[in-house]
């Protein structure tokens, strides 16, 4: 297995469980990957150690899965190229007042 790629979103201590959280994204070829995968380990534990342990998991779940269909992939997306040619195409968001829908 070749990993051309690895990187993950924001680092999260979750108190329930006691463990750091995260979703490791690993690349291989074009094929893009995403785990989710948790640490257990003190608040205060070394930031290296905590990446390094999420790496592994991530790495470990990505070699055994059972099946590549049953791997979480992403479509790659096109830097640089918008979503939408003309902003104005976006619809504005609708605010509400909370419970309004309630009120009668």
């Amino acid at each position: 297995m070749i990993v051309d790629g690895l990187g993950f979103n924001d680092v999260r201590y979750n108190p329930e469980r006691t463990a750091f959280e995260a979703l490791v994204y690993i690349q291989e070829g074009e094929d893009m990957f995403a785990y989710p995968v948790h640490l257990m380990a003190p608040l205060n534990a070394e930031f290296s150690v905590i990446c390094e342990g999420l790496t592994e998991k991530a790495i470990r779940a990505h070699r055994h899965a059972p099946a590549r269909d049953l791997r979480l992939s992403r479509r790659p997306v096109a830097l640089g190229k918008p979503l939408h040619s003309n902003p104005s195409e976006i619809a504005p968001p609708v605010l509400r007042r909370p419970g309004a829908a309630l009120a009668a």
